[in-house]
Formats: C-alpha cells, sequence, structure tokens
C-alpha cells in the first residue's frame, strides 16, 4: 500500500514572516528547513544596516525593568540565573519555516470533523515548545510531531492542546486565560461526542481525557485540587482499554499507560486514603517488569519504581490519617527501594531515577518512623554519613544531600529537568539551617523550573519549603506534607 504523505506547514501571520509559501511540490526528503526573512536577516548583504542594528525586544521582563541588556538564553537568561530571580522570557518567534511531508505508517481513516478549524499558531507552539515538558527526550516524544496523526482526526485532542498551549504562552496568568478557557470548553464538548459509547473510545480522545486532567490544575489560583474527578476518569477508562487485547498492544495505549504511573505517583501522597486506588489490572507486575526493559518517553526504564512509590505514598497517607504502622509492609517497601537500580546510560535519567528513589525512602523514613536498620545507601558520599546508629534524622539528611548533589549536576536546559520537581522539593525540605547556600540553590532551581514550564506550582513549592525551613529552624519538626496539610493545600506535579 502506497503511504499517504502530508505536507504540514505553519506559515505564520505574524510580522516575523512575511514570504509567501513556496509554490514547488514537497521534496521527498523528510524535513525540509528554510530560514525565515528574520533569521536570514544578518546574513543577507542587501538588507539596510540600521534593521541589522535593531534592538531585540526578546529580553526577559526582569532585564527591561532594571534596564540591562538581556542575554536571551532561553528558558532562563544568565542575569536572572546569578541574581536568583524568576525570569519572565518572552517567547523566541519561529526561526525555521518547515515543509514536511509528513509519512504516516497507517492512513488516516477520518476527515476533519471539527467544528472550528484548528489554530495553526497554537497549535505550533504545542509542537516545538508546549510538549517538551512532558518527555524526557524531545527526539522521542510522542506529543511533538507524532501527534499530528491523531489530531487530525480527534477534535477534542486539538483544542486541549491549544487550550493548554494558549495558557502556557501567558504563564497561566489568570487575567489572560480566555483563550485556553475557551479552547479547553471546545475540548470538552468535542470529547462528548466522541465518548457517547464509553466502551469504544478511540485512544487518541482517551489523551484527551489525560491532558485536560494533568491541566487542571495549572489554571487555577490556588493550590485546592489535585484533579480527583479526572484522574479517577482516566483510570476508569485505561482500565476498560487494557482489557482488550487488541486496544492494549496500541503504542498510543502503552504510552498512556506509563504516564498514567507517573500520574498517578505524583498525587499519591497528597490524595484522601481511599480516593485514587491502585490500577485494577491483571499481571500488573509483570507489565511493570516488561515495561522496565523498554524506554518509555515519559518516564524511561523506571515505571516498577514510580510504581512502587504510588503504593508507598498511599500508604504513608494512611498513615498519617490513622496512625496505625504496618512495619512488615514498610519493611518490604524499604527492601524493594534499596534493591533497585537505575538501567541505562544517561547520566541526567539515572540521577532523575536516584532522586525518585530516595524521595520514596526519605517520605517513608519521614513519616512511618525509623527505618528497619542503618545502612546508608548512598555510596558516593563520605563514610562519616554512614555511621551514624542513633538518630535517623541523619539518614535522611544524608539522603537528601545525595539527590541534590546529583540533581544540581543536570542543566535546566535538559528536556528531563522538569521532572525534578518531586524529589526536589522532598529533598530540598530537609535541609538544615547550616545548608543555607543549598537552601538558596534549591529556591533558584525551583524558579528555573517556573520560568521552564511556566507553571505556578513551582513557586508555591518555595513557599510551601520556606515554611517548612521557617518551622524547623525553631524546633518544630514538620515534613513538606505536613506544611501542605496544615495550610489545607492540595497540589500535583504531573
Amino acid at each position: 500500500m502506497k503511504k499517504a504523505a502530508y505536507r504540514v506547514r505553519f506559515a505564520s501571520d505574524s510580522k516575523y514572516q512575511r514570504s509567501k509559501a513556496d509554490p514547488s511540490p514537497p521534496q521527498t526528503c523528510s524535513v525540509v528547513a528554510r530560514r525565515s526573512p528574520l533569521a536570514c536577516s544578518s546574513l543577507s548583504p542587501t538588507r539596510d544596516n540600521k534593521e541589522s542594528r535593531s534592538k531585540s525586544k526578546l529580553g526577559c521582563k526582569e532585564c527591561k525593568i532594571r534596564r540591562v541588556k538581556c542575554d536571551e538564553t532561553f528558558p532562563v537568561c544568565i542575569r536572572c540565573q546569578r541574581r536568583g530571580s524568576v525570569c519572565l522570557s518572552a517567547t523566541p518567534p519561529v526561526q525555521w519555516q518547515a515543509e514536511m511531508p509528513w509519512m504516516v505508517e497507517r492512513p488516516v481513516l477520518e476527515p476533519w470533523v471539527g467544528f472550528v478549524n484548528p489554530n495553526k499558531r497554537l497549535l505550533q507552539y504545542w509542537l516545538e515548545k508546549t510538549s517538551r515538558m512532558m518527555a524526557l527526550n524531545p527526539d522521542d516524544n510522542p506529543l511533538s510531531f507524532p501527534l499530528i496523526e491523531h489530531l487530525l482526526s480527534t477534535p477534542s485532542l486539538l483544542h486541549a492542546v491549544q487550550s493548554i498551549s494558549a495558557g502556557q504562552e501567558n504563564f497561566f496568568c489568570q487575567s489572560s486565560l480566555e483563550l485556553c478557557l475557551a479552547e479547553r470548553g471546545l475540548a470538552m464538548q468535542s470529547l462528548q461526542l466522541e465518548m457517547k459509547d464509553p466502551n469504544n473510545i478511540k485512544p487518541s480522545s482517551l489523551l484527551t481525557v489525560f491532558l485536560l486532567g494533568i491541566s487542571w490544575t495549572w489554571t487555577e489560583d490556588h493550590p485546592t485540587s489535585y484533579g480527583k474527578e479526572h484522574i479517577l476518569g482516566a483510570k476508569a477508562l485505561l482500565e476498560k482499554m487494557l482489557v482488550d487485547e487488541q486496544k492494549r498492544e496500541d503504542p498510543l495505549v502503552q504510552f498512556i499507560l506509563g504516564w498514567y504511573i507517573y500520574w498517578d505517583m505524583s498525587c499519591a501522597f497528597v490524595a484522601e486514603p481511599g480516593d485514587v486506588s491502585p490500577l485494577n489490572i491483571l499481571n500488573i507486575s509483570s507489565s511493570l517488569q516488561s515495561m522496565r526493559s523498554s524506554y518509555h518517553p515519559m518516564i524511561g526504564f523506571s515505571a516498577e519504581l514510580l510504581y512502587l512509590v504510588a503504593c508507598l505514598g498511599r500508604h504513608c497517607r494512611q498513615v498519617m490519617q490513622s496512625g496505625v504502622r504496618d512495619l512488615t509492609l514498610e519493611g518490604i517497601f524499604e527492601e524493594q527501594l534499596k534493591n533497585w537500580k537505575p538501567d541505562g546510560d544517561d547520566k541526567d535519567l539515572v540521577y532523575l531515577s536516584n532522586a525518585y528513589r530516595n524521595h520514596g525512602l526519605i517520605m517513608l523514613y519521614e513519616i512511618c518512623g525509623e527505618p528497619t536498620h542503618n545502612q546508608h545507601l548512598g555510596a558516593s558520599l563520605d563514610d562519616d554519613l554512614n555511621a551514624s546508629t542513633d538518630d535517623p534524622g541523619h539518614i535522611i539528611h544524608a539522603l537528601a544531600l545525595e539527590s541534590l548533589q546529583e540533581m544540581f549536576q543536570t542543566p535546566v536546559d535538559v528536556p528531563c529537568f522538569c521532572y525534578h520537581s518531586i524529589p526536589l522539593l522532598t529533598a530540598g525540605s530537609e535541609l538544615r539551617r547550616e545548608d543555607s547556600q543549598l537552601r538558596t540553590e534549591v529556591i533558584n532551581r525551583f524558579k528555573a523550573l517556573f520560568s521552564t514550564t511556566r507553571l505556578a506550582i513551582n513557586m508555591w513549592a518555595i513557599s510551601l519549603l520556606q515554611d517548612t525551613w521557617e518551622l524547623r529552624d525553631i524546633g518544630i519538626h514538620v515534613s513538606w506534607l505536613d506544611s501542605l496539610v496544615s495550610q489545607d493545600w492540595t497540589f500535583t506535579f504531573a
């Protein structure tokens, strides 16, 4: 069967791209990139010199206020990194105008059936910018250009990604959410039509449910919800799809399964006991083991670890509420976490996996009590950190230092940096008064995360950390989860 060729063009309406589309037929290669007039201006000798000397308008807001030149490093400029400021950078204009004969393995069976035509600017922003924060590697991201195949036949999915793009463009600012919420409404309206028969829902429509669910809290101005109804609905639909043998083998369904494991883990410590139960599917253990042998674009090789941390989170929240411990179960959690070793040879991903493993151990020791024995895991730390037999807090502090030492080696401009929030919060909350320099670095990292993802939860995490440190400095020992509950906050880094 001859493959269908699709030509995907993003001819911007902005002043930065005035050139007309090339009328020549598509090239046979997979990607043909052409510089836009803006990108070529410095190379063309016929351009007016005054234009080449014009000042850039892409500097961050902080540098403009201070009237200093911004180096425009994206997402955090050098000056903001040095100042420890929040970098509110302008979105760079598209430097390349791409013509892409998009080759899909399966022909598109359904024409566009949406009521509203796609917004090419928001769609391009999603494909090139927003989707990057949802993958460990931009070159292996099912939510970027490979998503086009599903966008053509699933209007709800198109409006969902356009809604998130519209919000992220403006840092999800409450005064600039009109377009974001309008697109969200269109996504929900389209989804209702696509779900007339929930038993026959398409995987691409389930992807819409996930996107609407995880972005629910991004538009809120206060941390009051983790999206309980959304995750429960997504879980029910995913379980139905996993029962279907044909759908279960769909690569998109396998991607969604790994995504759910991360989403579930991120909610486990903050959800009320009994709110969200584990996935109810047969042979979950064998499924997790098979996922560990294959790379997942969102969770790497850590499916088994994240599922374990999610189960631990539910137990810890139950202990917080009831005060009743299960020493046998806690011993199993501890042993499995200590025995878990990351796969792969990517240093940043190995550090990230270790940080999540330590996140689980720290929360286990903080909430459930002393460890069963005091053998520290980190061989990279000094021997004096392994010697304490009387102070369990010493082991927790050592685990926190190990996580921070490794995470701080990851540059802020690599994709996996967006996944640092959860272990950074847990490790950072364990820093002592004498760790003032590390505390400052943790805050700067959260500011960089806000500049990168544009999600307010990273700023709320700073406030939560400062409240936790303030109480600890006066002798009141609390975990970040204690502070969260005492303030009646609920948020998730999904």
